[in-house]
C-alpha cells in the first residue's frame, strides 16, 4: 500500500518536471490571425485570375454588399473565435452580432424570384462553393492549432466559431475573383460553403480541440 511519504514524493517529482508555460495573450493570437489572413488574401488574389470587370463592378452596390457580408462574418466570428479561447471571453456577444448582421445583409438582398434557375448558375456555383471550402482550410488549421494550445472550456462552441470565421474569410478572399454579384447566387452558393464548413468544423474539430 502506498504511504503518505511516497505519495508526496511522487507529487514533488511531478512538480519538479513541470516546464514553465508562457501565458497566452489574446492580442498575440489576434495579431497572428490577422497576419495570416492578410497573407492568404494576397495569395488568393495574386495566384488566381481576378475578375476582368473588377473596376466596373466596384461601382455597383451589389459588389460591396457581397464583400461586406463576407467580411462581417469573417471579422466578427474570427474575433469571437480568439476570445472564446479565454474561459471568461465575451465571444458569444460578437457571435450574436455576426449572426444578426449577416442575417440583415442577406435578408435585404432577396429580390424578385423571376428566373431563379438561370440566376443560380449551378455550374459556377458548385465551383465557387468548392473553392471557398478549400480556401477555408488554412485558416481553420491555424485557429484549431490556437484552440488546441489554449485548451478552451467550450470546445463545441469554439468549433462553431472556427468554422464560421474560416469560411467567412475564405468567402471574402474568393469574392475578389468571383464575377457573380447576384444576391441570390451569393446567398445560395456562398451560404452553402459557409454552412458546410461550419458543420464540418463542429463535427471534426471538437475531438482535436479538447484535451
Amino acid at each position: 500500500m502506498m504511504t503518505s511519504r511516497s505519495s508526496e514524493a511522487i507529487v514533488d517529482d511531478l512538480v519538479a518536471r513541470l516546464a514553465p508555460v508562457r501565458r497566452r495573450r489574446a492580442w498575440q493570437d489576434g495579431a497572428l490571425v490577422i497576419g495570416f489572413a492578410a497573407l492568404e488574401l494576397i495569395l488568393v488574389i495574386t495566384m488566381t485570375r481576378p475578375r476582368p470587370d473588377l473596376l466596373v463592378a466596384m461601382h455597383g452596390p451589389m459588389f460591396w454588399w457581397k464583400m461586406a457580408s463576407c467580411l462581417t462574418l469573417a471579422t466578427t466570428c474570427g474575433t469571437a473565435a480568439v476570445l472564446a479561447l479565454d474561459p471568461a471571453g465575451w465571444w458569444w456577444g460578437l457571435a450574436g452580432v455576426a449572426a444578426v448582421a449577416v442575417a440583415v445583409l442577406f435578408g435585404t438582398s432577396i429580390t424578385m424570384p423571376e428566373g431563379l434557375i438561370a440566376r443560380l448558375q449551378w455550374r459556377d456555383g458548385i465551383a465557387c462553393a468548392s473553392l471557398t471550402l478549400a480556401y477555408a482550410l488554412p485558416m481553420a488549421i491555424l485557429l484549431t492549432w490556437l484552440a488546441r494550445r489554449a485548451a478552451p472550456t467550450r470546445p463545441r462552441l469554439v468549433a462553431w466559431a472556427v468554422g464560421l470565421s474560416s469560411a467567412g474569410w475564405a468567402a471574402f478572399a474568393f469574392a475578389w475573383t468571383c464575377w457573380h454579384d447576384d444576391p441570390l447566387y451569393v446567398v445560395v452558393w456562398y451560404g452553402s460553403a459557409v454552412l458546410a464548413c461550419t458543420v464540418l468544423a463542429r463535427t471534426m474539430l471538437v475531438r482535436w480541440i479538447k484535451w
